[in-house]
């Protein structure tokens, strides 16, 4: 019997989470920021960095709407990658040498390793080319007031995406909503290969 109602909930689950994903068009990848919270790989532990920042943050952007949270999330972003010096001075690069250093120590595997070097170098490149688009342009405008850049924001928001369609299958969360997610983020490459 319990097994019935855990299958009922688990399909109750991913329809909820199938109607509060953004609705597919030619910049789907800027509507998939929720993604930031969709930790679905064990690839990676959250570093102490991180949650430092996201109290630090937490306490400076009080958010109470998506739009308040997308810029907590960027600001914890780059204060996360100064804290590890992964950003460059520049603040629109990822120091790879300082990438690579803490890989090395903080994995020991390298496969590991290799996937998510490839994928920080991947990430990289890709947040660089998005600075100009409209959208990352309005939000780098509501960013000045805090400070922040969004450069590393887009970093951390592909490398949740890579992570997610690139995951080992042994270390994947099988759970409806990284499923739904998974699903939706490999619809959204499709969509961005064929425009």
């Amino acid at each position: 019997m319990f097994s019935v109602w855990w299958q009922l909930f688990n399909v109750a689950l991913w329809l909820q989470v199938v109607r509060m994903m953004p609705q597919l068009d030619e910049f789907c990848e800027h509507h998939s920021a929720n993604t930031m919270h969709d930790f679905c790989c064990d690839l990676h532990d959250e570093s102490p960095q991180f949650s430092d920042c996201q109290s630090d943050w937490h306490n400076k952007i009080d958010y109470t709407n998506d739009e308040d949270e997308l810029l907590y999330m960027f600001c914890t972003a780059e204060c996360t990658y100064n804290s590890t010096d992964f950003l460059a001075g520049n603040r629109q690069s990822l120091n790879l040498h300082h990438v690579r250093e803490h890989l090395e120590n903080d994995l020991a595997n390298a496969k590991d390793e290799a996937l998510l070097y490839e994928v920080y170098v991947k990430c990289d490149k890709h947040a660089l080319g998005q600075l100009e688009h409209k959208d990352v342009k309005a939000l780098a405008k509501r960013l000045i007031p805090h400070g922040c850049h969004p450069f590393p924001g887009l970093v951390m928001e592909c490398m949740v995406r890579e992570m997610i369609l690139r995951c080992p299958a042994e270390r994947f969360h099988k759970t409806a909503q990284c499923h739904v997610v998974r699903q939706y983020l490999q619809k959204c490459l499709q969509q961005t290969k064929s425009t």
